[in-house]
């Protein structure tokens, strides 16, 4: 009796199923890792489509409400404008900058003639920065051009839209498109001259 009571509970001991504490953890992880993947995918390709289109329309969102502001006569820069270029004192040119940039937000949000929009942008903004030189006591402090004046950070600030202008050109562009497609083809045909001449592929024997 001895006997078969233990060789029960030696059978029960091999049966057993194995307890581990830390299954439901590692179980729980490989479950989410897929899923965490796909989400990181996910919203990768969402910036990638997503990104410069969004960039375009707020940089032309921008450029609309301030050239807004300068055609109806209530702009706050308009003085600044005045001190700093002489031809600025005449309210048209005031109007006519507002009409240039409304030009600008009006291209870059709907997409219009995307090279010339972004090259009376990129003129726009270099422009800026000649105030920097014809009136520098407006921009830095005591002549210091490592501190700025509030409206020094204004103008400095348009780098920032420069680049972006930048940016959009280099990737809405199709001009890179059509140097990655003569890249690819001149690719091909050099892997056709390579392998054609000097190989026995496909040639019957």
């Amino acid at each position: 009796m001895e006997l078969i009571t233990r060789t029960l509970a030696a059978t029960e001991e091999d049966t057993a199923l194995p307890i581990h504490p830390n299954g439901f953890k590692e179980t729980r992880h490989l479950l989410l890792q897929p899923i965490t993947a796909a989400w990181g995918d996910f919203i990768l390709a969402a910036l990638q489509r997503w990104s410069i289109p969004a960039l375009r329309l707020a940089l032309g969102l921008v450029f609309l409400w301030f050239g807004a502001l300068k055609v109806f006569g209530v702009s706050p820069i308009t003085p600044m404008l005045r001190d700093t270029y002489s031809f600025m004192a005449l309210p048209v040119f005031t109007v006519l900058l507002g009409v240039w940039e409304m030009l600008i937000g009006i291209g870059l949000v709907f997409k219009l003639a995307l090279p010339h929009t972004l090259c009376l942008m990129c003129l726009h903004l270099v422009g800026t920065f000649a105030a920097l030189w014809l009136a520098p006591s407006h921009f830095f402090l005591h002549g210091n051009p490592l501190v700025l004046t509030v409206n020094g950070e204004f103008v400095v600030k348009n780098l920032v839209l420069l680049t972006a202008g930048l940016v959009i050109g280099s990737s809405e562009s199709s001009l890179p498109k059509r140097i990655l497609q003569a890249h690819i083809e001149r690719t091909d045909g050099t892997d056709e001259v390579v392998a054609g001449p000097g190989t026995t592929e496909g040639l019957e024997l």
